[in-house]
């Protein structure tokens, strides 16, 4: 298929792009550089931009003046990382032992903590998932009462491979009945799911990245009970009360507000989902019995992910590199590296071969796309997909 000069872009759980409101910001150029810590005016137009992000995340996410904080950070690795860790160091300061749990298809940030934790003489819980990618709830709080001592449970309430959603209501039940700590990684949830603003603070956390909802990369915010027993990993001059020191990103921070305004005033879940299921609809019939719908059957899933897999070995590496010069961007589930395919961690989880978790192929819609662009999408795998199935 011949190149197109309209590129579609159907990635948006990898990054979206950048939302109308922030690149006017951009385009406009008028930047404060004072930092925010300072007293002077520059300082002072700093610091009120970061105060106008601060109050407008506490009323978008009803999140309790009394009892919460929020904290900026460079996203959601650094915060998992400073969570975990932070509560593993308050453990050993009350000579207590650390258990953290997580499922073995969280995101790698949370996974690879199993490898610190022990170096640190804490421990690491890996739980496992079903062929829909859900959990257990009687098996993680089984799990978590053996152990004694100070626990965390991270839950992931949307899954950037799958789409399959854990609504908050499962966290809640574990938390309930073991009494421990709960962090969310809600990364994957603004403009995916319908209820991306409305967290419980019966949970003890929530953190998100910016650049998946269209604000700049390099910056998130973790909504934090100050009942969590951590101690920051970032240490210096006391910036956002001692939660994470460090001159704040002050444009980054600000991006935030833009991007989470334009989001909130023109989110349309009804459109999102219609537009995803006509497509999926459309790659069913093309795949014919080559491939399926990954958890498919899931009890919960997105607004705007298909993931598909595949019976056969297509090289999906390759199919990903047709689609995109005809135009089309789309992901595979796992990396690749120097054109070697690489087998998604979270699919093999799930129970899938090593084959089909290697041609994994990842669509994410976002706000941006509209019935014509779906249609064009339609159209290139309509031309580039059957190639590759009669390879298989």
């Amino acid at each position: 298929m011949k190149l197109i000069n309209r590129r579609l872009y159907f990635d948006y759980n990898a990054t979206a792009p950048l939302s109308e409101s922030v690149i006017n910001y951009l385009r406009n150029g008028v930047f404060v550089f004072g930092n925010p810590s300072s007293i002077y005016t520059e300082g002072r137009e700093a610091r009120k931009l970061i105060s106008e992000t601060f109050d407008f995340l506490r009323q978008l996410f009803q999140i309790p003046i009394e009892g919460h904080e929020i904290f900026f950070h460079s996203g959601a690795t650094e915060a998992i990382n400073s969570l975990v860790k932070g509560m593993a160091m308050y453990a050993s300061s009350q000579g207590q032992k650390f258990h953290f749990f997580y499922s073995a298809v969280d995101h790698s940030s949370v996974v690879k903590q199993a490898l610190h934790l022990p170096l640190l003489g804490h421990e690491a819980h890996s739980i496992s998932v079903d062929s829909n990618g859900e959990i257990d709830l009687e098996v993680i709080i089984q799990k978590i009462k053996q152990q004694k001592g100070l626990k965390l449970f991270n839950f992931t309430q949307v899954n950037n491979e799958t789409g399959v959603v854990w609504p908050l209501e499962w966290a809640i039940k574990v938390k309930q009945a073991t009494d421990c700590f709960v962090h969310v990684d809600s990364v994957q949830a603004p403009g995916k799911i319908v209820s991306w603003a409305s967290p419980s603070y019966e949970l003890d956390s929530y953190t998100f990245s910016a650049h998946k909802f269209g604000a700049l990369k390099g910056v998130g915010f973790t909504i934090l009970s100050q009942n969590l027993p951590w101690i920051p990993m970032q240490m210096g001059g006391g910036q956002q009360k001692g939660l994470r020191a460090g001159t704040e990103n002050t444009q980054g921070i600000y991006s935030i507000k833009l991007a989470l305004e334009e989001l909130h005033s023109t989110f349309a879940p009804q459109t999102i989902k219609t537009q995803k299921d006509a497509l999926e609809l459309a790659l069913e019939k093309m795949l014919g019995a080559e491939g399926q719908i990954t958890a498919k059957k899931a009890s919960h899933r997105n607004l705007n992910t298909i993931n598909i897999t595949f019976n056969h070995d297509i090289k999906g590496e390759l199919l990903i590199a047709a689609l995109d010069l005809a135009g089309l961007a789309v992901s595979s589930g796992p990396a690749c590296s120097m054109g070697v395919s690489v087998a998604s961690r979270v699919l093999l989880e799930m129970g899938l071969s090593e084959r089909m978790a290697k041609n994994s192929l990842r669509i994410s819609l976002g706000p941006k796309i509209t019935e014509e662009d779906i249609a064009q999408a339609r159209d290139i795998f309509s031309v580039v997909l059957p190639k590759y199935l009669d390879r298989a």
